[in-house]
């Protein structure tokens, strides 16, 4: 008898082994969607609160990612009998001890300690686990959303271990992460895994130590000295053309801002359907990318990530707002940037045809499509989440942009460079 081709079962190669049931299955996708939105939350609510540029960024590309596992998962659940209303709940697993924890690290060591050593790996094994209880052929949509899921989390496995590597160099900073990793590592056994699927649940052992009070984001800035900082920078018009892209250049960099005050409409709105913080976690990346394309672009002309500086003015107005209000308020200002001229179409195409400079072009080209779908997103989620009048939402958000005026008029703005000859060098 010959033996069968490679390709039998269409190539899936476990096609008699005696896998999960669909209840079984669904009730650890369930915990393991819980999990992946928890680690959105907790990524998030800890980017302000890190001062190190390069974690900052990482987390929000980490936090945006797993709120796109946990929604993948959780539109699975939904083709697997589970009630739309169940699979979008929170659960309320023991693994809720677990991130409450977590989310009380102390500072970036025991931040990207809790993810390393404890977390990530622990999803990691479990997605893993997954894979082989499960029937490849039974359960196919399960495991092709997780092969693609399992590879996002590798790589942000090891760009972790990277950061940890260079924060945690002291041995006072060792023992602190042993002892955190020690006390993670307790509760998530106690829980029984990430999945559920590994030893008995023991609710002796989850108790609250740090977590008896709720995590608040702190609403203070931190920032390392990656950049010099200035309040604000001088506004030119397109016909000086170096500084004017210097000016464009630093406006980039300066969403950081955006991105971290959108942490507290993430974290600190409650209430809302998934498809809420799904948008909002998204809307956070993409403002955390836009202030590296001022860094990838200053890279590019200057020499040097930090040829030109970061504006520090929009902390003051944002981080003393309250989540309906600055959200109300950056639809507006983004709503305000589609109208041309000036706006998003200008910003483009006078980099392509004025700076004529391919990079900042190309960048810009995605700043505005960005930006248009952020303020789709925004009109959208505002229709549902203010009870009020169309006029009161327009009124809470000029009453934000009268903040932010005020704020940015405290100090002069700061004269930028031209850099037309370095521009020149790069077209």
């Amino acid at each position: 008898m010959n033996p069968p081709p490679v390709y039998q079962y269409a190539g899936l190669t476990n096609a008699r082994h005696h896998g999960m049931s669909v209840d079984e299955s669904g009730e650890r996708l369930h915990r393991l969607a819980y999990a992946e939105s928890r680690l959105m939350f907790l990524q998030a609510a800890h980017i302000i609160s890190t001062p190190h540029r390069d974690v900052k960024a990482l987390l929000s590309r980490g936090q945006y990612e797993d709120g796109q596992h946990a929604d993948r998962l959780k539109q699975r659940l939904v083709e697997m009998r589970m009630s739309r209303k169940r699979a979008f709940e929170e659960p309320s697993p023991p693994l809720r001890f677990v991130f409450d924890e977590a989310l009380h690290s102390h500072g970036p060591v025991e931040l990207v300690t809790a993810l390393t050593r404890v977390l990530k790996p622990a999803i990691i094994d479990s997605y893993h686990r997954y894979l082989c209880a499960s029937n490849e052929l039974a359960d196919y949509g399960s495991l092709r959303a997780l092969r693609e899921v399992i590879a996002e989390e590798e790589e942000g496995m090891r760009l972790l271990e990277a950061a940890y590597a260079d924060l945690v160099v002291s041995p006072e900073q060792k023992t602190a992460a042993d002892t955190w990793t020690r006390h993670l590592e307790g509760l998530v056994v106690a829980a029984g895994g990430m999945d559920g699927a590994v030893g008995e649940l023991d609710e002796r052992r989850l108790v609250a130590t740090r977590s008896a009070q709720p995590y608040t984001i702190p609403r203070k800035q931190a920032w390392d000295d990656t950049f010099v900082r200035v309040w604000d920078v001088e506004h030119v018009d397109e016909e000086q053309v170096g500084a004017r892209m210097a000016q464009m250049i630093c406006t980039r960099l300066g969403e950081l801002t955006i991105a971290e005050a959108l942490s507290f409409v993430l974290c600190e709105t409650v209430g809302q359907p998934w498809s809420f913080y799904v948008d909002i976690s998204r809307h956070m990346w993409d403002e955390m990318r836009h202030s590296l394309f001022g860094e990838a672009a200053a890279e590019d002309i200057c020499g040097d990530r930090a040829g030109l500086p970061l504006r520090e003015w929009e902390t003051e107005y944002l981080y003393a707002m309250e989540p309906l209000e600055l959200y109300a308020m950056l639809c507006d200002v983004e709503a305000s940037l589609m109208k041309f001229p000036p706006g998003k179409r200008f910003e483009y195409e006078f980099c392509r045809d004025r700076a004529r400079h391919p990079l900042m072009t190309m960048l810009q080209d995605f700043d505005w499509a960005d930006e248009v779908l952020h303020v789709n997103i925004a009109r959208r989620q505002l229709k549902e989440w203010f009870a009020g009048s169309q006029d009161e939402l327009l009124a809470l958000a000029h009453k934000g942009n009268e903040s932010r005026d005020a704020a940015r008029a405290k100090h002069p703005p700061a004269p930028l460079p031209d850099i037309s000859h370095a521009m020149g060098n790069k077209g």
